[in-house]
């Protein structure tokens, strides 16, 4: 047997790592359920960087493909978000190649609990040049409000009073399903 032609080995696909995306101060997905006499609104916040890198299929580089793709792959990382377990100390955080790991919450008058922890990220998009991956381990922050329909007059220790009197209406939501912000190309930087 002879040796094989340049052509004829299957092209292996290139490593390339280019990008780190800073989260900015902004929520990365978001959703209100309105309860009757309770709105309920809720924020996902995600601090830190990531690590976006590709595998490409083929050779040069076509840098604004990647770029492209990287972005598509942040994109779907926040869609898919579930709540669960509303209205108690810790609610369940999930998302598909997403894990959050809750360590702590704390109350911000007159009626804002924000659940805080970690989220590993790993997820992977194919495109037309490639897979794109998004790696990190970030901090994440969970705001829930819960505010009146009518709102009345009372001091803040009254209100989280009031948010405590009322977990079982917000465990009556269920599950709910966060929608994906728009997220800041321009936090996508070349490493």
């Amino acid at each position: 047997m002879g040796s094989a032609d340049v052509d004829d080995v299957p092209h292996q696909p290139i490593a390339f790592r280019g990008f780190r995306y800073v989260f900015p101060d902004t929520p990365v997905a978001t959703a209100s359920v309105d309860i009757g006499h309770v709105g309920v609104g809720f924020e996902l916040f995600l601090r830190g960087e990531l690590t976006v890198s590709a595998r490409v299929r083929r050779s040069p580089v076509d840098q604004r493909a990647i770029r492209a793709c990287a972005l598509k792959a942040l994109r779907a990382m926040a869609k898919g978000v579930m709540v669960g377990g509303i209205g108690s100390y810790a609610p369940t955080v999930t998302a598909p190649g997403l894990e959050f790991v809750q360590s702590g919450y704390r109350f911000r008058a007159p009626g804002t609990m924000a659940f805080t922890g970690t989220c590993t990220i790993d997820v992977a998009r194919r495109c037309d040049c490639g897979t794109v991956g998004v790696v990190g381990a970030v901090e994440y922050a969970l705001e829930l409000t819960a505010t009146p329909a009518r709102m009345i007059d009372a001091e803040p220790a009254k209100e989280r009073a009031w948010f405590l009197r009322h977990e079982e209406e917000l465990a009556s939501i269920g599950v709910v399903v966060l929608v994906a912000v728009p997220i800041a190309p321009g936090q996508l930087v070349s490493r």
